[in-house]
């Protein structure tokens, strides 16, 4: 199997769909990605985002597709803007490729996946119509059936087959000489390797990674790289000593370090300043969803049970936090902080100092309060407090 034109020269893409119907407009966009029409370069761009993988759904073009990006990627022109002013081709298609890969379902095994694509008691002529339905596009509720969902396990089947294939021109922009391509080339390498089969290839590839990470002195690539080593499976302990704030707890968070108590103690280290951690980046790493912060948290809520040493972070994260983060920061805190509530939840008949310092810290904190606010009163109530900051005032300022 190759890659690029020539690896698709026999797919009929009218008989494909994307997740608007039928996809004989693909050919079209992907031949634009190296056209000189900016405006229908930028078109081409957002129907591989909104249409060959929608919010992270693979459809039967994208497996084809992606074999067209992969031989783009490898080609000298996608490395120049199309036109001045205008970003390079690479490090967007590599972003597409490492969503392809995630959207190959790593938590599931082929033999999983196989039976789905194979239902028992589902003939082959229903799973047809199921995918003239697709093409139509005038059936959404043939996703929630068994002929539709064994079309989609197919498609991701299919994304696994040619993922081999597309590994290689993703490797070899690891040593790109743009920063933003070689973070991107690792993040989707990893997603790669992440797939069945491709396993063997991951000391390579992390050897590779590894010597990015050391060479350059960018704090944004380098932290992205570190990041990236983590998901490889490498415990990258070195980086724990790194100079830079930011990237020793981006190796801290590698789950091979879970247990290791030096990568814990970084990462309680860096949520003391929350604020400073949210804005080390100006070119945030791909792995980061939202604010840092909080896949901070996420790793030291996992590793750290003892809520006297959280205490240092929540009480920084309580005075930038907002009611709207109740679910990713402050409300995870206050779980932490008060695990039993019993049944029905009710205060414990004494706080403890920590507990204490934590809710006189959330009273501080004016925003937390509106009434109005369903989010912040289920944060309380889940932990046994009621959402009423003189009532906590009160119970934190009780005698012991």
């Amino acid at each position: 199997m190759t890659i690029g034109w020539d690896a698709v020269a026999d797919v009929d893409w009218t008989r494909l769909f994307h997740a608007y119907g039928a996809a004989g407009d693909t050919p079209g966009h992907l031949r634009a990605l190296t056209g000189g029409d900016v405006a229908a370069r930028g078109a081409a761009l957002e129907h591989l985002w909104s249409a060959v993988i929608h919010q992270g759904t693979p459809w039967a073009v994208t497996a084809p597709a992606a074999l067209v990006v992969a031989g783009l990627v490898a080609d000298p022109a996608a490395a120049a803007p199309a036109a001045e002013g205008e970003a390079a081709l690479r490090a967007p298609l590599l972003e597409f490729l490492a969503e392809v890969a995630a959207a190959g379902q790593p938590d599931l095994g082929d033999d999983e996946l196989s039976a789905i694509a194979h239902p028992p008691g589902v003939a082959e002529e229903e799973i047809q119509a199921a995918w003239n339905a697709m093409l139509d596009d005038d059936d959404t509720e043939a996703l929630a059936d068994a002929a539709a969902d064994a079309i989609i396990a197919r498609v991701v089947l299919e994304i696994r087959s040619v993922a081999p294939v597309l590994l290689p021109p993703v490797e070899a922009a690891i040593a790109d000489n743009d920063p933003r391509v070689r973070v991107t080339a690792a993040d989707a390498a990893a997603s790669l390797l992440a797939l069945p089969g491709l396993g063997g290839h991951r000391g390579r590839v992390a050897a590779q990674v590894e010597q990015a990470a050391r060479r350059t002195a960018h704090r944004d690539e380098r932290a992205a790289l570190v990041l990236t080593l983590g998901h490889l499976g490498v415990a990258p302990r070195d980086f724990l000593a790194d100079p830079d704030p930011a990237v020793r707890a981006c190796a801290a968070l590698a789950p091979a370090l879970e247990d290791d108590p030096a990568a814990a103690a970084e990462l309680l280290t860096a949520l003391r300043r929350p604020a400073e951690a949210d804005a080390w980046f100006t070119d945030r790493p791909p792995q980061f969803g939202m604010h840092v912060r909080f896949t901070l948290l996420d790793a030291a809520l996992r590793r750290v049970g003892d809520f006297e040493r959280l205490l240092p972070p929540a009480l920084a994260i309580a005075e930038i936090t907002s009611p709207f983060c109740a679910d990713s920061d402050w409300g995870r805190l206050l779980a932490a902080a008060f695990p039993d509530p019993g049944d029905p939840p009710a205060p414990p008949a004494r706080l403890t100092d920590a507990q204490r310092a934590y809710l006189r810290a959330l009273v501080a904190n004016e925003s937390l309060w509106d009434s109005r606010n369903g989010n912040a009163h289920l944060a309380f109530k889940r932990a046994g407090l009621p959402h009423d900051r003189d009532a906590c005032r009160r119970l934190a300022e009780a005698p012991s």
